[in-house]
């Protein structure tokens, strides 16, 4: 008697391990449908190790991509999010994303900005237009590839205190003691003019600072505040990039100092402790100078700061050692560009991205010494100093509301 034909095994019944090695390889968009099969597939997806698998691979196995935000958010649909994938970064994808259905935009928020991009999750916050009655930013959290948001409750220290004011600073990180991402808000307290003779507004204090927590779902007041001894904090006024710091547990701010203009430290806030610290700028780093443009990054991991010299030179230097001083190296000088040149950081596979003449973006790699230049469009519209690069990978970390 002939045996009958072995039914094929479905795909539930493979072994784990084996089905997990496969469904690791799939985006993440094709796996968040996959939940819908079962309970046990929608536990394995879950599952916090195959997340953070799956988010090692996307960014190991060259999937990253950075994308260019015209006007930041374009809330008008009108101008295209375009994606520039690391393999090919000269490839632009006007269709990649879309911002998610689920949002909806009350009257009056007109404008957004991005605050932080981390692991694939991009946090932005929706402004108002109106100036005279001032209203509280919207923030949200935001998974492209699963078309996921969530829009975070308010916080507690408005944003108008009667006759005084506040400028508010708010930032995104990961915490991956506790694998969490946080919210970091602080604002800064100036008494506005009482009548039409006065035209300056006064700093008083920095006020308390709230963290918001995504696994909890909640914010917090926390007890350690923003350094009373810094004066401002310097925010690069132009384009960006936006998810070149907040992975490590830190968010970092490169400040000036009361009573000394021109001199700059790093202040840096830890997630875990959620207490502030002072990192100090490399020696070698000319603090008194008015022309020079300096600014943060991350180089391989590594915290970096950028020097735009006064001959043209663009000096790197990475803190080899977090938090030790002593560690301060120079790594790069790009000496050899012409004209007029802005660092803005390094992306992707460790890429220096310029602002070039005639509103161009130029990629510089290192190791063969070549230049990339990148089309942009809508400058003439918005400028550059409405642009913003975003650096991104596919994600499955979920954001669905703390239960």
């Amino acid at each position: 008697m002939d045996k009958l034909p072995k039914q094929p095994t479905t795909m539930e019944k493979l072994p784990e391990e084996l089905l997990s090695d496969i469904l690791i390889r799939l985006p993440a968009k094709q796996l968040a449908q996959f939940r819908c099969v079962s309970k046990p597939m929608n536990a394995l997806l879950s599952q916090p190790s195959f997340i953070k698998s799956h988010l090692h691979r996307s960014i190991h196995n060259n999937d990253e991509m950075f994308m260019v935000f015209y006007s930041e958010l374009c809330l008008d649909g009108e101008i295209p999010i375009l994606a520039h994938p690391s393999h090919s970064p000269v490839i632009e994808n006007p269709n990649f994303i879309n911002l998610p259905a689920s949002l909806t935009i009350p009257p009056g928020y007109t404008h957004s900005s991005i605050l932080g991009s981390l692991n694939g999750l991009i946090c932005f916050a929706l402004w108002p237009t109106d100036t005279v009655l001032v209203r509280d930013p919207i923030i949200c959290i935001w998974n492209p590839s699963l078309n996921a948001l969530r829009i975070l409750p308010p916080y507690t220290i408005p944003a108008s205190l009667g006759f005084e004011g506040i400028d508010l600073h708010i930032r995104f990180g990961y915490d991956p003691e506790t694998d969490d991402y946080k919210v970091v808000k602080f604002s800064r307290l100036f008494q506005r003019p009482v009548n039409a003779f006065e035209s300056l507004s006064y700093f008083k204090e920095w006020l308390q600072v709230e963290v918001y927590s995504m696994r909890k779902g909640s914010w917090k007041l926390i007890n350690d505040r923003f350094p009373s001894h810094v004066g401002w904090i310097s925010d690069f006024a132009g384009l960006s990039i936006i998810g070149s710091d907040g992975h490590d547990g830190h968010i970092h701010w490169l400040c000036g100092l009361n009573g000394k203009i021109t001199k700059h430290a790093i202040v840096a806030f830890d997630l875990a402790t959620e207490t502030f610290g002072e990192i100090p700028l490399p020696d070698s780093i000319p603090q008194y100078k008015m022309d020079q443009t300096k600014l943060l990054g991350h180089l391989s991991g590594n915290l970096c700061v950028m020097s735009y010299m006064e001959d043209g030179d663009i000096e790197v230097w990475v803190m080899n050692e977090y938090g030790v001083a002593e560690s301060w190296v120079k790594h790069h000088v790009f000496s050899q560009f012409s004209g007029n040149i802005v660092p803005l950081g390094f992306i992707l596979n460790k890429e220096f991205l310029l602002h070039s003449d005639k509103n161009r973006l130029a990629l510089y790699d290192q190791i063969a010494a070549r230049v990339k230049s990148l089309e942009v469009i809508a400058t003439s519209r918005f400028g550059f100093d409405r642009v913003k690069i975003v650096s991104y990978v596919d994600s499955l970390v979920w954001i669905a509301p703390a239960n």
